[in-house]
């Protein structure tokens, strides 16, 4: 664990497989409207999603974010995340899961410790970091970083990337 933090600091301070720019400007000038759709379509227990995702033959999408404290990570949130042309992809295709390491709002204790323990599973070593995977847990995609793509593009490489 001490690792993933020492690297993530790391990451975070040499801009390191991130791709942020913090002085870059989101493409639209004005901050984007999260979709009401994603407070009810993310979830925060992997093992729920790949359940569902058994009888629904949708895959799995894990976000490992920072929600409160890493730029990048809020960005993609409000960027591409919470964005209708995501959702609507999600909806058909993904069951959706954010992993959380928060700073600076209360988690639980035993969810801390899931979490940690994904994390470590999973090598992730910076946030944000998407994994895709198949119901029995199968990774076909992984992407680290927030490329400052909008949900359309985001949207648009999945579709690609995973064939549907």
């Amino acid at each position: 664990m001490k690792n993933i933090i020492f690297l993530t600091l790391i990451g975070l301070f040499y801009g390191v497989g991130c791709g942020y720019d913090p002085s870059a400007q989101n493409d639209s000038a004005q901050k984007l409207e999260v979709d009401p759709r994603a407070a009810k379509m993310w979830g925060s227990d992997l093992a729920t999603a790949k359940a569902r995702a058994k009888t629904t033959g949708k895959l799995v999408l894990i976000d490992f974010t920072g929600s409160d404290w890493c730029p990048p990570c809020m960005a993609l949130h409000d960027n591409v995340l919470t964005q209708p042309e995501f959702l609507d992809y999600a909806d058909k295709n993904l069951e959706l899961v954010e992993i959380d390491f928060p700073r600076n709002k209360p988690i639980d204790k035993a969810v801390e410790l899931v979490n940690r323990n994904l994390a470590e599973k999973y090598k992730v070593q910076s946030f944000p970091t998407i994994i895709v995977m198949d119901a029995v847990g199968k990774i076909l995609h992984r992407e680290e970083g927030y490329g400052r793509k909008n949900a359309k593009a985001f949207t648009a490489d999945l579709k690609t990337t995973l064939g549907r």
